[in-house]
């Protein structure tokens, strides 16, 4: 019914992010997975970045790439791999051993370190701030505060915390997001993605070189 009643782009691109940032209804429950969809709507048509950072927190994404079992004692780089690999700047050609060109396997080990502590929070308990959506939230007794120094595909850059507190590993995940879309490849992949959603699957030559 929303879909006939949408005047707008909204509920395809919403279709669109729910085959970029993919989850399943079988993997919590039904009114997680609601609040799932409410997110795609609500960054649909704004800020893919934003987007891309309030996804790391929503109680299906983590049930289904295994976020809420990755903890500094136990990191699970599920999700941290699915993130360079499928939501952002893609698997680019092999460049040697571990190197994917557009990340490395030492990326994915510390991407999964800026994820950790982050684990679902019962429903009707807590909700996003900015969203007003039911998600999960920062535990920062579970989250590494170890600095994180990521490879030359990322300038070797490093992230570092100031704070060891649920702030402090907000601004952690922001400066990994930050860190991954300054990287080119992230754009053009977004656009491939958009081109082949809207238009063909099969991308020319010129519109790939413009």
């Amino acid at each position: 019914n929303e879909a006939l009643e949408d005047e707008g782009i909204g509920h395809k691109m919403s279709f669109f992010f729910h085959q970029n940032l993919p989850t399943s209804i079988i993997t919590y429950n039904h009114a997680t997975f609601f609040d799932y969809l409410s997110l795609l709507r609500w960054g649909c048509l704004g800020n893919f970045k934003k987007l891309a950072t309030k996804i790391v927190a929503d109680n299906t994404m983590l049930i289904y790439l295994n976020g809420h079992q990755n903890s500094k004692t136990s990191p699970n780089e599920n999700f941290a791999r699915e993130f360079f690999e499928l939501f952002t700047v893609g698997r680019g050609q092999a460049a040697g051993p571990g190197d994917y060109t557009t990340f490395t396997e030492d990326d994915v080990i510390q991407a999964a370190r800026v994820f950790t502590g982050f684990n679902h929070a019962q429903r009707h308990q807590y909700s996003d701030p900015e969203t007003g959506i039911p998600a999960g939230k920062a535990y920062p007794q579970s989250h590494d505060f170890d600095p994180k120094t990521f490879s030359a595909r990322f300038g070797g850059a490093t992230i570092t915390s100031t704070t060891q507190d649920a702030a402090g590993m907000e601004a952690e995940l922001n400066s990994f997001v930050d860190l991954v879309f300054a990287q080119p490849e992230g754009s053009r992949n977004f656009c491939r993605r958009l081109y082949r959603f809207f238009v063909t699957r099969n991308i020319p030559q010129d519109v790939e070189d413009e």
